[in-house]
């Protein structure tokens, strides 16, 4: 809350607050799910088909167990990992020859038609490695969900197909390669065993081999000896002498000989690389007949029964929590920001005054604005003030129930009992003038005013109720009195004597009020009433006078309790020259409707003029049980029947059963 914290919400605040702002936590529900529900109706409904592929990395080829051990590039074990294959398989180019084979792309498409086409199927196909397996599970995303498992099963299979022609094809290139370079080695070798066959047949004996070979020793011993001594050693010496002889005696050799060591070392070097490409060209004859494939479709795609999107049970049960979130989330905030006070303890604590009556709302109380009260919308959760009609004639008239309990004016009789201990003596009101006023308008100030007044004739006291609210004078309908004219005012002013203002029970039985609802109430003889008046708005000098004591006084000497309705405090001047003249002040709050700060301020106002603790009370009016959050324990249903809520008008929000 704003500016001060009166109390921490516990769990009963918190179901009060909610029970409180029910509507809104409703309001909101519906809403959201409205529009959860409509744009999920909305939606497109999109199917998923997933297929299962198992590659198998360590497969047992024919070549392995024919081979053992050989590690060749084309032989071994799959190389590649399944990631590489997951990137592969959503490739544009498998989506593409897909669609061709499924006839998705016809023959004489532009290109920008099947490239849509593509994209389409592109953007939705995925493909996952499923962890610590060796399964790939392929999902499309398609609006049919026949086509869906179709498109799914043909992309493996193409899939499954061009990776093992693709494998196939690499072996074949390694047997072609093989072969053509085994057909070289092989004439190769033969033309040089054939210029072998001629040298050996023009006396070579190969002995230029044996001296580049003796050379090639020498060259060694003297690059070890070079390494720890110096070109003058005598041994480095020697050794360079006998190079340079050999190297004559090579150059002095005829060439027959010297081609015939070249010629003799060749062949060992094919004949070793011919031996060895003629074993691989078996391998790659073998791999190539193999045509094993290590990727299998283990479980192909079924037709989607249900949509994957929208999730409408997901949407939905999304769209009521949200619903139900925010519209808690709303109370919430809504009730922290309202600076008003619907509970008896925190007007206590707030403003360190009693609480001396806590009248609870009523139908019939509001009946001049029932109409209004249907149509305000949201108002009543935000605080907006409602413009209270003018009280129909003889409504308090109504409301007596004198001859059952009821909880509107049960509560009416608790704050007599409640006036009689502050201000009586031998269990009685005596002599006592007693200032009722509010806060702000539309408080329900004058109904009190007379519904109390009522309450205390019932109770035997002789009541007097001036209507002091010269600007807005509504004691007078209220009773069904015909006119205002010839009260406070006209006194006040020396006009008339203050016993000529007084309205007595044959007043009240000629005015509109019909004879019938009054004739039967013997109290209303206790009950007399001086009304406002004529206004005099710009004139408070009358209210500042000595003839105010003197009425007042008067008055007091004559009846038991003299109840004053003035304007609200914080409104109007004349009140706060009233305060001074009384001998208790009680203070109308609203449940609900003006903010603490103004209830505060009001109070000042009183204690300011007529000092610290001067305020008697405050009556907390239009108290709803399901907004009271606290103050339902002043009413217990078990004490009221069904027949005394009729007659007081309850309606089905006031029952006490709802609190």
């Amino acid at each position: 809350m704003p500016m001060e914290q009166l109390y921490e919400l516990n769990l009963r605040d918190l179901w009060g607050v909610l029970l409180k702002r029910k509507v809104v936590i409703l309001i909101s529900t519906v809403v959201i799910f409205s529009s959860t529900f409509i744009f999920t109706s909305l939606q497109t409904p999109l199917y998923q088909a997933a297929a299962l592929l198992k590659v198998n990395r360590s497969a047992i080829t024919p070549s392995e167990i024919m081979y053992p051990g050989r590690e060749v590039i084309w032989a071994g074990r799959d190389m590649y990992e399944i990631s590489d294959y997951t990137r592969q398989i959503t490739s544009k180019t498998f989506t593409e020859t897909s669609l061709r084979e499924l006839g998705f792309i016809k023959e004489g498409m532009g290109r920008p038609e099947i490239e849509g086409l593509i994209s389409d199927m592109y953007a939705s196909l995925n493909a996952a490695e499923i962890e610590n397996s060796d399964m790939i599970r392929l999902t499309l995303i398609y609006r049919d969900p026949e086509k869906a498992a179709l498109l799914v099963n043909k992309c493996a299979e193409v899939f499954i197909r061009i990776i093992a022609e693709q494998k196939n094809q690499q072996v074949r290139n390694v047997r072609i390669f093989v072969e053509k370079t085994l057909n070289e080695v092989s004439t190769k070798l033969k033309d040089q065993e054939e210029r072998l066959r001629v040298l050996t047949m023009q006396g070579a004996t190969g002995a230029g081999v044996s001296i580049v070979q003796q050379i090639s020793e020498l060259e060694k011993k003297e690059a070890d000896l070079s390494a720890n001594y110096t070109q003058k050693h005598p041994s480095i010496v020697q050794l360079k002498e006998e190079i340079k002889v050999l190297r004559e005696k090579l150059r002095n050799l005829p060439k027959e000989e010297f081609e015939y060591g070249v010629l003799k070392r060749d062949i060992g070097i094919n004949e070793g690389l011919y031996t060895s490409l003629k074993q691989q060209l078996q391998e790659a004859q073998i791999k190539e007949a193999e045509t094993v494939n290590n990727i299998t479709l283990a479980n192909p795609a079924s037709v989607p029964s249900f949509p994957f999107y929208p999730n409408k049970a997901r949407n939905y049960f999304v769209g009521i929590i949200l619903g139900i979130f925010l519209g808690v989330t709303t109370a919430l905030v809504t009730e922290h920001m309202d600076t008003s006070i619907g509970r008896v303890e925190d007007i206590e604590n707030f403003i360190k005054a009693n609480v001396m009556g806590v009248i609870p709302y009523c139908t019939e109380q509001i009946r001049g604005q029932e109409k209004k009260e249907k149509h305000r919308g949201l108002g009543a959760f935000f605080k907006k003030p409602i413009k209270t009609e003018a009280p129909r004639p003889g409504l308090v008239f109504e409301l007596d129930q004198s001859t059952g309990n009821s909880l509107f004016l049960e509560a009416f009789r608790l704050l007599c009992v409640n006036l009689q201990v502050l201000f009586g003596r031998e269990g009685r009101v005596k002599n006592k003038v007693i200032m009722i006023t509010s806060c702000k308008p539309e408080e329900g100030k004058t109904l009190i005013v007379s519904t109390l007044g009522m309450t205390m004739a019932q109770m035997g006291h002789r009541v007097l109720i001036i209507d002091a609210d010269t600007r807005r004078p509504r004691i007078h309908k209220v009773f069904g009195l015909k006119e205002k004219e010839n009260g406070l005012t006209e006194v006040l002013t020396g006009k008339i004597n203050p016993d000529a203002a007084i309205k007595t029970a044959t007043d009240i039985m000629l005015g509109a009020t019909h004879i019938d609802k009054i004739i039967d109430k013997p109290w209303i003889n206790n009950l007399n009433i001086i009304t406002a008046g004529s206004s005099m708005h710009s004139d408070i000098s009358i209210f500042n006078s000595a003839k105010l004591d003197e009425v007042l006084n008067h008055f007091k000497n004559l009846y038991d309790i003299v109840l004053v309705d003035t304007s609200p405090i914080l409104a109007v001047s004349e009140t706060s020259i009233l305060l001074s003249k009384t001998d208790g002040v009680l203070l109308v709050y609203r449940s609900g409707f003006a903010s603490r700060l103004v209830l505060r301020r009001a109070k000042s106002q009183i204690e300011s003029i007529k000092g610290k603790g001067s305020l008697s009370g405050v009556i907390i009016n239009n108290v709803r049980p399901e907004a009271s959050m606290g103050a339902d324990y002043y009413y217990d249903k078990r004490y009221y029947g069904e027949e005394e809520k009729k007659k007081l008008g309850l309606n089905k929000e006031d029952d006490p059963k709802n609190v």
